[in-house]
């Protein structure tokens, strides 16, 4: 594509021509895909497919200031593709390499190969044990041991995860008192 006739292309993408958007596209489509190939790191590989990237640069330029920027020829708007597709790509491995719920280096199969066949992983399941549960129904039992009733309701209720306004609704008291059992229960959890 000579210079004219990507000039021309140019300012008919700019005006909201789809036809010339389409063209354009088209025209340096396989240029962004190897540029982001080329700078997609191994470690992001098995995550991503090149064209996630393809298109989060498209959308960059359309979307922001990209065709609003003046560019001498192919060559020069080439060069701005594949800043844009550097810019994205080191975005995303800043992203998932430098916190911990995205570090790809944490991933691991969820199938095992065992001999000539390949096991699914035993994953925790993402509850309590049973050994905590049994742990923490002893602890409850041993903080309501002794108490009136509607004690150990309250403290029961806030086990199962209600406010303090439900449970004082719940019960009938009111939430400063349900408020003061419930900090009563912790002091002498505390003092265990």
């Amino acid at each position: 594509m000579d210079d004219v006739e990507f000039g021309k292309l140019l300012a008919a993408a700019r005006s909201g021509d789809d036809e010339a958007t389409a063209t354009l596209l088209r025209a340096f489509e396989a240029d962004v895909r190897m540029m982001v190939r080329a700078r997609l790191p191994a470690i992001l590989r098995s995550g991503f497919d090149s064209l996630d990237f393809v298109q989060a640069v498209w959308q960059s330029v359309f979307a922001g200031a990209g065709l609003a920027e003046e560019f001498a020829n192919a060559g020069h708007f080439r060069g701005y593709l594949a800043g844009v597709a550097r810019n994205k790509v080191f975005e995303e491995f800043r992203r998932r390499t430098r916190t911990r719920k995205f570090d790809v280096g944490r991933e691991e199969p969820l199938y095992l190969r065992r001999g000539h066949r390949e096991a699914p992983r035993d994953l925790p399941a993402p509850g309590p044990t049973p050994s905590q549960v049994v742990a923490a129904d002893e602890c409850l039992a041993r903080i309501v041991a002794g108490r009136p009733p509607l004690e150990a309701r309250v403290i029961d209720l806030r086990r199962l995860g209600l406010t303090f306004d439900e449970i004082a609704a719940s019960t009938g008291l009111h939430e400063r008192a349900v408020r003061r059992v419930i900090e009563a229960a912790r002091k002498r959890m505390a003092a265990e």
